[in-house]
């Protein structure tokens, strides 16, 4: 419950930095993904993407590769779907220009483990990376 409400805070400021034409932080790019991911909620979720951001999916032995574009039409499919899992997240790396956050989305037969790495970009941070595996 504790994360949602601060997914669910975290997505208002988030909101509000782009919205007002400020410079996203790497929180808010990190946030406004999650509300996108895990609650269908998609406000801004473009502005945090860079357009040559690379989203990697493996599912067995394969991997399949998708664009932004690929990856906002899918969400679109999921818009204000709530998902019905546990979220927990860690820092694996942190820097001035670099960050990347291990997400896991537990649902009661299989987790989603999502590595999203942001990038500090000239107009704020953007996620340049985003790799998905199933266990």
């Amino acid at each position: 419950m504790l994360m949602g409400l601060a997914l669910l805070f975290a997505f208002g400021t988030a909101g509000a930095a782009t919205a007002s034409g400020s410079k996203p932080t790497k929180d808010d790019v990190f946030n406004t993904y999650l509300n996108a991911v895990v609650h269908g909620k998609l406000a801004g979720i473009d502005e945090v993407i860079d357009d040559d951001a690379q989203f990697n999916i493996m599912r067995g032995g394969n991997v399949n590769t998708m664009s932004k574009l690929q990856v906002i039409n899918s969400l679109k499919l999921a818009e204000n779907i709530d998902q019905e899992c546990q979220c927990t997240k860690s820092v694996v790396q942190d820097s001035d220009d670099m960050s990347t956050l291990k997400v896991e989305m537990k649902y009661a037969d299989f987790s989603r483990i999502d590595v999203i790495t942001a990038e500090r970009a000239g107009k704020g941070w953007k996620i340049t990376k985003v790799d998905t595996s199933y266990k």
